[in-house]
């Protein structure tokens, strides 16, 4: 069977749709995916854990958690769907560590996804906002993709604040003897501009390379290496797409080496350049 569902992230920075389709079998991705019920309802099961969504609820998965979509019962049913990575909505460094705790550190072992319901003093909020990401996403006007963002980070405060999870205490600042293997994404995140060696941050984790090396795999999916590079590269395809900077900028801007490392690298990934990339986008 066929579990992991991949989405290019590069090629496709979000998927967001508003279907009536009911039928998403068992599957897991490294991206985060909502769920908001606009009619009817749909039965979700997620590792372990069977529930209901009715109209107006709302389900936000975890990445890397097993989960699948059924019908609930013979009416109609239509439900929006939000599917992005976190580090493709550009949430300030300041910001980040709290939302790690909220949308990608599971706090406890059956902590598998968020439900919202629609009692929550919140639901107005974020079926006008689920609505908004949807119209906005669809039309393409001026700045649709900027304003996808900042919706997105509006949507997940209102999840936020609709939720009573435990917060896991906020990480101090970074000394070599405190550091832990589950703050690197965010240390990767904000000093991805930076010479970043996976030697390196497995010794602030006093962790060995390889112990390192094949527990970020198991807990990520992809290597440490891959990761910083994803990183970059996401970033960099932002600054390509909503900026005018040229590319040797967004090269030392971004964490590569040079221009022509920058180049290689994007090519490899998207099959075409940066500048074709910016052309195609710009047409």
């Amino acid at each position: 069977m066929q579990l992991f569902e991949y989405i290019d992230m590069l090629n496709q920075p979000y998927d967001i749709f508003r279907t009536g389709d009911v039928n998403s079998p068992m599957h897991w991705h490294y991206y985060s995916e909502i769920i908001y019920v606009d009619k009817g309802s749909v039965n979700v099961k997620c590792n372990d854990s069977i529930f209901t969504l009715n109209e107006g609820d709302l389900c936000y998965f975890y990445p890397l958690q097993l989960h699948e979509i059924t019908r609930a019962d013979t009416n109609d049913v239509c439900h929006s769907v939000i599917k992005f990575d976190i580090h493709s909505i550009n949430i300030p460094s300041a910001h980040l560590p709290r939302m790690f705790d909220y949308f990608v550190r599971r706090t406890h072992d059956d902590d598998f996804c968020i439900i919202v319901r629609k009692a929550s003093s919140s639901y107005s909020t974020i079926k006008q906002t689920v609505a908004s990401i949807i119209d906005e996403y669809s039309n393409e006007n001026e700045f649709y993709m900027l304003s996808v963002q900042s919706l997105i980070q509006n949507l997940l405060i209102s999840i936020a604040r609709s939720i009573d999870k435990k917060r896991q205490p906020a990480p101090k600042k970074h000394k070599d003897e405190e550091f832990s293997f589950f703050h690197i994404l965010e240390y990767i995140d904000t000093h991805s501009n930076e010479p970043l060696e996976v030697q390196e941050l497995a010794g602030m984790c006093h962790m060995s390379y390889s112990n390192f090396a094949k527990l970020f795999r198991e807990q990520y999916g992809r290597s440490c290496k891959e990761y910083i590079s994803y990183i970059r590269l996401n970033k960099a395809q932002e600054l390509l797409l909503n900026s005018e900077y040229d590319l040797n900028y967004i090269a030392m801007e971004t964490g590569f080496y040079d221009c022509s490392h920058f180049i290689r690298t994007y090519k490899k990934w998207k099959g075409i350049t940066p500048e074709q990339e910016r052309k195609k986008f710009q047409g």
